[in-house]
């Protein structure tokens, strides 16, 4: 069987040596890091969302600043 590792699965790892601090059998998808993230940023007032979550009048914006940023 081959197993295989995937740049959208993540660990905890100590910042300096990058070793795991969790263990090996601890990963994580990206959406629990955002979730992880969000609950301590939920105390500062402001989390993290998908762009398919935003009002019609924000995507728009969006866009718009896109096309802006582009020319």
């Amino acid at each position: 069987m081959t197993i295989k590792l995937y740049s959208t699965d993540y660990v905890v790892v100590d910042a300096e040596t990058k070793k795991p601090l969790e263990g090996y059998e601890n990963i994580y998808h990206y959406t629990s890091v955002i979730e992880i993230l969000n609950e301590k940023l939920m105390n500062q007032g402001y989390e993290y969302i998908s762009m398919s979550e935003l009002s019609k009048e924000d995507k728009k914006q969006f866009k718009e600043t896109i096309k802006e940023m582009e020319k």
